[in-house]
């Protein structure tokens, strides 16, 4: 079978699996094993590998529940910053993540998914999902974030114990519910929602976020509907899709407004995915805009690698058999959420002593900066074919991450090697539709 037949196969399989499961009156909205990610270690993602390879990758699986199950002890110790300050009624409710330099010294924050500043959004309410251990020093007072203490002990297993039991009697004994609910996605929707819903009132008019689709999304737009039938839920697909988009299945708990970017997404949203027209709205993009960026001649990291070994490999035959192309001059772009990562710093190592050692041979080819090449699970290819470069994507897992003509019919795919692709775009703006509009958030995106 071709990529994209088993990937079609997969989003057939995840669809069936997600409406069993929903029949049998399972949380398919915060789930962790409903969470079918194709990017990220996850009990989902375990999942969607038992479909593909079967028993075979069983010892792999089993690691990934056991080691997600025990990350739950590391979400002991989470709470609310500025909440006294919050002393007024909001209408709308602004959810997203935050990170520490995004905060201006007066105190407001400037979003990087929606790129609009907090102090700008008139009767709207910010709840940050904190990603810096840091605090800014001066919060405004329209603003809450949800972060953790600075603990010594990273792991807490008395929480993890009495997690779990509660799980366990929850799930009256049932063992397949039980691990529905016995994920650190689940555990950490539970975290987030609880400590939103305090600020979701019955006159709530809206509520918006950056939306991946994971549990804590969908469980908070499924709570509100339960406080205000009225209440507007919306989702903003803030990144292009990886190559399979299983995430994405719509459920229980979906938005009932769905942003998106271009003609190639609602295709598949539409066509593959369960949403409907009624649900989906094409917009230019707030994150990306037509200012110039250059993504030339770079190699973009993604947040997750599989096998870094392949990745070298793959890059290696790359430099070898391209005699066209000049790669001594390629600079390396670690994931902005990995900066102190090991295994992504080792990596970074390995491919700069091998673009060292080739430096010679590139040398000696023409110079073409116009290539970057992209690694593993990362939607960076989609925009920058939107801004004319050269995209080759090297997978190390290319069912899960391979773009494909069948889902994306603005994408050509040519195959260099088994893990190696190289794409063309058939037609600018039907992948994403680039922002140039300041005023997009608040005139189309909120309303």
């Amino acid at each position: 079978m071709t990529v994209s037949n088993i990937q079609l196969e997969l989003i057939v399989k995840a669809k069936k699996y997600l409406q069993e499961n929903f029949n049998k009156d399972i949380n398919v909205d915060s789930s962790g094993n409903c969470f079918l990610c194709a990017w990220g270690i996850s009990p989902g993602y375990a999942k969607l590998k038992l479909w593909h390879e079967g028993f075979k990758s069983i010892f792999k699986i089993l690691k990934i529940i056991c080691k997600d199950i025990i990350s739950i002890s590391n979400l002991h110790n989470y709470y609310l910053v500025n909440k006294s300050e919050i002393n007024a009624k909001y209408e709308k409710l602004i959810v997203t993540w935050g990170f520490k330099n995004r905060f201006l010294p007066d105190g407001s924050y400037n979003d990087r998914y929606f790129k609009i500043n907090s102090k700008d959004t008139e009767n709207s309410l910010w709840f940050l999902i904190n990603f810096d251990e840091k605090l800014p020093e001066k919060i405004n007072k329209n603003i809450i974030i949800l972060t953790k203490k600075n603990v010594r002990s990273k792991y807490n297993f008395l929480y993890l114990l009495k997690n779990i039991t509660k799980k366990i009697i929850s799930s009256k004994f049932s063992p397949k519910k039980f691990f529905h609910k016995a994920a650190s996605s689940t555990e950490f929707s539970n975290i987030v929602c609880n400590n939103l819903m305090n600020f979701v009132k019955t006159d709530t008019k809206a509520i918006i976020m950056p939306y991946e689709c994971q549990p804590f999304q969908n469980k908070i737009f499924k709570t509100c509907k339960k406080i205000n039938k009225k209440i507007k839920t919306i989702g903003y697909v803030h990144a292009f899709p990886v190559g399979l988009p299983t995430n994405y299945i719509s459920r229980d708990g979906a938005p009932e407004k769905l942003i998106i970017n271009g003609h190639d997404q609602y295709y598949c949203f539409k066509e593959y995915l369960n949403w409907n027209n009624n649900q989906l709205k094409i917009l230019p993009s707030t994150r990306f805009t037509k200012n110039f960026e250059n993504m030339h001649g770079i190699i973009y990291l993604p947040l997750f690698i599989n096998s870094p070994e392949l990745v070298i490999k793959s890059l290696q035959n790359l430099i070898l058999n391209n005699v066209d192309s000049n790669f001594s001059n390629l600079v390396i772009k670690n994931h902005p959420l990995t900066e102190n990562s090991e295994e992504h710093l080792k990596l970074i190592k390995k491919i700069n002593n091998l673009l060292e050692n080739n430096k010679k041979i590139s040398s000696e080819k023409k110079s073409d900066s116009k290539f970057s090449i992209f690694i593993g699970s990362t939607s960076s290819p989609i925009e920058a074919l939107e801004r004319g470069v050269k995209v080759i994507h090297i997978c190390d897992d290319p069912v899960f991450q391979r773009y494909s003509n069948t889902l994306w019919p603005s994408i050509k795919a040519k195959k260099i090697d088994e893990n190696t692709f190289e794409y063309e775009l058939l037609k600018k703006g039907n992948l994403i539709q680039l922002g140039n509009n300041s005023k997009i958030f608040q005139e189309e995106y909120f309303n």
